[in-house]
């Protein structure tokens, strides 16, 4: 297995870090449960369960053959470990080939100085408030256009030479569909590229509905939309645009399985597509 902390590798022979024997915490996460004892009567009671954050824990050690080497793979190493508010990715490689990604920061990193200068042991503590390793073997994310919904039937228009009007056949264009064949629920983020005018997105299959109040942007315009609950954001152009967003707006969410969308906005002349993107995850490896 090959693990790196932000492109620094440390389960390596060519930076001479090795990682000793387990690591913990990639397994499934702790579950938080909704649950309590049945007042007056036997057993409990269990609702919600949700995922709690994950916990990864990394031991391993430093070799080298001379102490300037050992003392600049211990900086190395401590370079891969910004604080917050810039995260680390944590990517394996799998000894199957597959690869993932978690996105971590750093609780904890022991590296006591050793009479032995040849040899230096280390400690990383790393929490991931999503909790969810996310597959990232093709090494992008996946994407889905949402088309607007077009009826479809028959047309006119009153320019022909038969009746005073003409007409056409359309097969129109249906909602989009986008299968999550991960068995855990993710969250996507949507970009509208060009003018929009209060968008609004819909995952029919849940009922969750984002929409957006007092915006009308060109064609200049990319909105972004990020519903994971971990980073709600909306920008424009980069910029926040958050206070176009009413607090009944909801977050869609992609479950797992088939799941149908739509795509609507105030203007006939708004853009007629948004992309969905995303990454399979796993509760655990």
């Amino acid at each position: 297995m090959r693990v790196f902390l932000n492109d620094f590798e440390v389960n390596s022979a060519d930076n001479r870090v090795y990682l000793d024997g387990e690591i913990a915490g990639l397994e499934m996460p702790s579950i938080r449960s909704s649950r309590g004892n049945r007042s007056g009567q036997p057993g409990s009671y269990f609702g919600a369960q949700i995922p709690d954050s994950r916990l990864i824990t990394l031991n391993g050690h430093i070799f080298s053959s001379d102490v300037a080497t050992g003392l600049q793979r211990r900086r190395d190493l401590q370079a891969a470990l910004p604080l917050y508010p810039d995260q680390i990715e944590m990517r394996i490689i799998d000894d199957d080939g597959r690869a993932y990604i978690i996105f971590c920061q750093v609780m904890d990193f022991k590296a006591p100085r050793q009479r032995q200068p040849f040899k230096h042991p280390f400690k990383i503590e790393l929490e991931a408030p999503d909790s969810v390793i996310y597959d990232d073997t093709a090494g992008t994310s996946l994407t889905a256009t949402i088309q607007k919904a077009v009826a479809g039937g028959m047309l006119f228009s009153a320019s022909t030479p038969t009746f005073g009007v003409s007409t056409r056949f359309t097969a129109g264009m249906p909602n989009t569909t986008v299968d999550n064949t991960s068995d855990i629920v993710l969250y996507p983020t949507i970009t509208i590229t060009g003018k929009t005018t209060n968008p609004a997105i819909t995952n029919l299959t849940t009922g969750e509905k984002f929409y957006m109040t007092g915006y009308a942007v060109d064609g200049s315009a990319v909105t972004v939309i990020k519903t994971s609950p971990f980073l709600h954001t909306v920008t424009l152009n980069g910029d926040n645009v958050f206070g176009n967003v009413p607090l009944d707006s909801e977050w869609p969410a992609l479950v797992p399985g088939l799941n149908e969308f739509l795509f609507e906005s105030d203007s006939s002349t708004d853009a007629t597509s948004a992309l969905l993107e995303w990454r399979p995850g796993f509760a655990g490896i």
